[in-house]
C-alpha cells in the first residue's frame, strides 16, 4: 500500500523554502508527498525534485485567510488521492530524521497526542487510509465550500484573534476524528522539558538532543534566508537526513 504524507503552504517564503527538503526527506524513508498550496503561490516557482509528488492548488475562499486554507487543506486532500494508500498529515517545516512512522492501515493513528497534554490531536502526524479520511471528514464534491462551512461550524477561523484562527485546523481534526476512537501512538517528552522526545526543535535553538533515534526536526520558520539560519539548517540536514544534492531555492 502506498504511503503519502500531506504537507501544505501558502505564499510565505519561510515555509516554501522547506518544500524540496521535506520532499526529499520523506521520499528517503519511503513516503510519497502530496503538497497542497494556496492560490497565491506561483506553482511554476515551487521547487520539487520528484515527478511523482502530487501538487494541488486550492482556490481562494472568500472570508478565509490563505494560512487557514493551507492548514486545513491537508484534511481534504483525500479527495484528490488515488485509492489503496495510507495518508498522513505533516507540516512542511517538520522534517523526518528516521523511519519512525509505521501506521496500521486498518486503524486511525494519531501520533504525539501526549505532546498536547491529551487535548488536541497534533496535525503532525495523523494517519489513516484515503477512504477513512473521506469518511471521517465527510468529504463532498465542493471542497472549497466544505472548507468554509467547516470553518463556520468550528467558529475560530473567522475570528480576528490569532490565538483562535491559527488553531482552527487541529480543533477541526480533533472534533472529526475523536468519535472514531483513534489509536494513540504517544511520543514522550524529554526529561524535565516540554520538548518532544527525539526532536531537534526550533524552540530549543535547534540543539541536538541526546535521544536515540532522532525522530524529526522542527525547523525555524522565520527569516530562514538569513545566512546563520540557513547554514545551521544545512548542517543539520546533511548530518541527519542526506547530502543536499537536489535543487532548492
Amino acid at each position: 500500500m502506498n504511503k503519502i504524507v500531506v504537507i501544505s503552504s501558502n505564499a510565505n517564503k519561510d515555509y516554501l523554502f522547506y518544500v524540496p527538503f521535506a520532499e526529499h526527506a520523506w521520499n528517503k524513508i519511503g513516503w510519497r508527498v502530496c503538497l497542497m498550496i494556496t492560490h497565491d503561490v506561483d506553482r511554476r516557482k515551487v521547487i520539487l525534485n520528484n515527478a511523482n509528488t502530487h501538487v494541488y492548488t486550492m482556490p481562494p475562499i472568500n472570508g478565509l485567510r490563505s494560512e487557514t486554507i493551507a492548514q486545513s487543506s491537508r484534511f481534504y486532500a483525500a479527495s484528490f488521492m488515488p485509492d489503496n494508500c495510507v495518508m498522513m498529515t505533516g507540516d512542511v517545516d517538520l522534517l523526518p530524521l528516521s523511519d519512525y512512522w509505521q501506521p496500521d492501515p486498518s486503524i486511525i493513528t494519531v501520533y504525539g497526542h501526549d505532546l498536547t497534554d491529551y487535548t488536541h490531536y497534533p496535525t503532525g502526524y495523523i494517519a489513516m487510509t484515503r477512504d477513512s479520511w473521506r469518511s471521517v471528514m465527510g468529504l463532498k464534491d465542493d471542497i472549497p465550500k466544505q472548507i468554509y462551512d467547516d470553518c463556520v461550524e468550528i467558529g475560530m477561523a473567522l475570528s480576528d484573534d490569532f490565538g483562535k484562527w491559527w488553531n482552527h485546523d487541529w480543533t477541526l481534526s480533533t472534533k472529526r476524528i475523536k468519535p472514531h476512537h483513534p489509536h494513540f501512538h504517544n511520543r514522550g517528552k524529554r526529561d524535565g522539558t516540554n520538548f518532544a522526545f527525539g526532536r531537534i526543535d526550533r524552540g530549543d535553538s535547534m540543539q541536538i538532543p541526546n535521544e536515540i533515534p532522532l525522530i524529526d526536526m522542527h525547523c525555524v520558520n522565520k527569516d530562514v534566508r538569513r545566512p546563520d539560519v540557513r547554514n545551521q539548517f544545512f548542517t543539520l540536514y546533511e548530518k541527519f537526513v542526506a547530502p543536499i544534492t537536489f535543487r532548492y531555492e
